[in-house]
């Protein structure tokens, strides 16, 4: 008689702009060599959960998979998973928006395959309280908590019997589940994850083991066997050896024989390494105790990265949501803002998340598609004001049928630059080095350098004028550098951002209210990028009006320049940044490795980059362009100059 009912299985998840070439490593390397050895073993059954976006890419590059995977389904060897379609953290997305992408994954898998999923997978286990009213409307009877979790909460799961949860009347079963990593987060052995499982809970009956598709395609090598294909089928060999002692299951199965325990109600939960980014992100922030806030929202808005994106999907969740007219057009925006909601997009995961280019790149041109859709080109140009960052004070938006242009006061940034008829945001890109995003970011160095910073203060920049008339504000702050001869100076800064058809233009005012000299350098620093790789970009640097075009992939410092000129060649998209007045223009590509992982300190960032060599450091994350202006202004003197931003498609 078999003692024991054990479930095995892999779930995965990516975002719809994914890579192909990193969506088929992960499936040669682990989708394709789990069903096909699966499929081998006709007696050994499993579940899979992937995420509609995966299934979509499947459909299109590897249709002979998802006819094994029906024709396994069929004969009941294989159970789904369903889930949210694009796989979003579930705290950060609204309960409408988790309810059409659960229903949306539900009934492609009913579509496709026949049968409606009974259970869902969450994505890094995200819990909200409204999930089980959320999974209820799918008609989905049960989830999964990671067995550490529930362990750490003092609740027993010798029995291995599931929980029970509730929102306003309807429930769910919670399952422990236990992944199949070892203790340096490699994946191993389903049958060597059993041994330990089983060994450290002696009493239980049933186990629940699942292996992440992405941490197999990067770590199968560490199991010490020649390829995943040999890998698993090891692995289904020894349960069928062992059938007489070991039953491999379905989780429907163990749903139908399952009493559930006692009712839970749970304020968060999270997997064990999506907890260990969030620790590393917020430990260096000062975050008060991690147990008193929402982990997966807080640490969305420290990064970066993802707080630009996080702002920009809820602005753009706003604008869909107070629309009112054509219902058509509202479904494909909300298609169009469940893109940009994959959890992927929102921290360092394994995969890369965030930090993958072609991801980040993707994301914010869902969101443009989905503004897009909603303005249809109807809006004028228009000036206003609003908080996107949730800090309580608000930005400054332009908006056009050509561009959309965010500006932060506090450091009177471009934090975004969007070309509409391209969809790129070409201010997404990242400087991991000095931990920055955005565009025109001001500071004074010594004269003839980027680097020899004069002002280390983060004193704001105060919004001085609006002139929404003529599309025009100004903000001012003071400098107060201290000089090579040790004496300080009071510089005060007056900038204007002018927004025009194809451009917005930046004028600055210097003006040395000391009595001394000033010899400095005034520096303006842009992260751009229009391509997810250096190459695909095209650069030329005008100087005395000839042009010259220069690789994308070699940083390049040059003096008296006018323009730098950046093409996407693949977008068939162009900027340039002019200035009236000729400076050193300093241009370096940013890299950092494809796999770098659970942490979001600049100084952590350059260690891993700089000891790479220069052909491993596998993620473009866009340009640093520098301006610097060499100026000596006397005193009670004034310099006036200008940079401006140019769309020339």
């Amino acid at each position: 008689m078999q003692s024991y009912k054990i479930a095995i299985g892999m779930y995965s998840s990516l975002p719809r702009s994914a890579a192909d070439s990193l969506q088929e490593q992960i499936y040669q390397s682990a989708w394709r060599p789990f069903l096909s050895s699966l499929y081998k073993f006709p007696s050994i059954r499993a579940v899979i959960h992937f995420s509609g976006t995966i299934y979509s890419w499947l459909e299109k590059n590897h249709p002979e998979y998802l006819y094994l995977l029906t024709e396994m389904t069929r004969k009941n060897q294989i159970e789904l998973l369903g889930g949210g379609f694009h796989s979003p953290l579930s705290a950060l997305v609204s309960t409408q928006d988790l309810t059409g992408q659960v229903e949306a994954l539900s009934a492609y898998l009913r579509k496709y395959f026949g049968k409606r999923p009974s259970g869902a997978w969450l994505y890094e286990y995200s819990w909200a309280p409204s999930i089980p009213a959320v999974l209820q409307n799918s008609k989905i009877q049960y989830t999964f908590f990671p067995a550490d979790y529930l362990l750490n909460m003092h609740i027993p799961i010798d029995t291995c019997m599931p929980v029970l949860s509730e929102d306003h009347r309807k429930l769910v079963s919670i399952f422990p589940v236990f992944e199949c990593q070892n203790s340096e987060h490699s994946c191993e052995p389903f049958e060597s994850a059993l041994a330990r499982v089983q060994k450290a809970h002696a009493g239980c009956k049933s186990f629940i083991i699942m292996a992440d598709g992405v941490q197999i395609a990067n770590s199968w090598q560490n199991c010490g066997i020649e390829s995943p294909d040999l890998l698993f089928e090891m692995s289904f060999a020894w349960f069928q050896k062992n059938c007489l002692e070991y039953e491999t299951v379905l989780v429907s199965q163990l749903y139908r024989n399952a009493k559930a325990e006692r009712t839970l109600y749970f304020a968060q939960c999270y997997s064990e390494r999506f907890q260990r980014y969030c620790r590393s992100c917020l430990s260096e922030r000062g975050t008060v105790s991690l147990d008193h806030i929402q982990l997966s929202r807080q640490t969305a808005i420290e990064h970066p990265l993802t707080r630009a994106l996080f702002q920009k999907m809820n602005f753009v969740s706003t604008m869909t949501g107070l629309f009112r007219g054509d219902k058509s057009r509202k479904k494909l925006s909300t298609d169009d803002i469940w893109q940009a909601q994959c959890g992927e997009l929102f921290w360092i995961s394994p995969s890369g998340g965030i930090l993958r280019p072609e991801s980040r790149l993707g994301a914010y041109a869902s969101l443009i598609e989905a503004e897009k859709t909603i303005r249809q080109n109807r809006t004028p140009p228009s000036l206003s004001l609003d908080d996107l960052d949730f800090d309580g004070k608000k930005e400054i938006l332009y908006h056009s049928h050509l561009y959309n242009c965010y500006i932060q006061e506090s450091r009177a940034a471009v934090i975004e630059f969007d070309l509409l008829k391209k969809g790129i945001n070409a201010a997404a890109g990242w400087n991991p080095v000095a931990g920055k995003t955005g565009c025109f970011l001001d500071r004074i160095c010594d004269s003839s350098s980027f680097d020899s910073i004069l002002v280390h203060d983060e004193e704001p920049w105060i919004l001085s004028e609006n002139q929404k008339d003529v599309f025009r504000i100004s903000l001012a702050r003071d400098f107060r550098p201290r000089m090579s001869n040790g004496k300080t100076i009071l510089l005060h800064c007056r900038k204007s951002f002018t927004f025009d058809h194809d451009f917005v233009s930046i004028d600055y005012e210097i003006s040395n209210t000391s009595h001394e000299p000033a010899v400095l350098r005034f520096c303006t620093s842009s992260e751009l990028m229009l391509e997810p790789q250096a190459e695909l970009h095209r650069i030329g640097i005008v100087q005395k009006r000839q042009t010259r075009h220069v690789p994308p992939q070699k940083p390049l410092e040059t003096a008296e320049a006018e323009t730098i000129e950046m093409s996407g060649l693949r977008a068939q998209s162009k900027i340039s940044l002019r200035t009236d007045t000729a400076c050193s223009i300093r241009f370096t590509p940013q890299y950092v490795p494809g796999l770098f992982r659970e942490s979001a300190s600049a100084e952590q960032y350059h260690a891993a980059v700089s000891g790479l060599p220069e052909d491993e450091r596998l993620l473009f994350q866009g340009f640093s362009v520098d301006f610097g202006w060499d100026f000596e202004i006397l005193p009670e003197g004034t310099v006036l100059f200008s940079v401006s931003m140019h769309i020339d498609d």
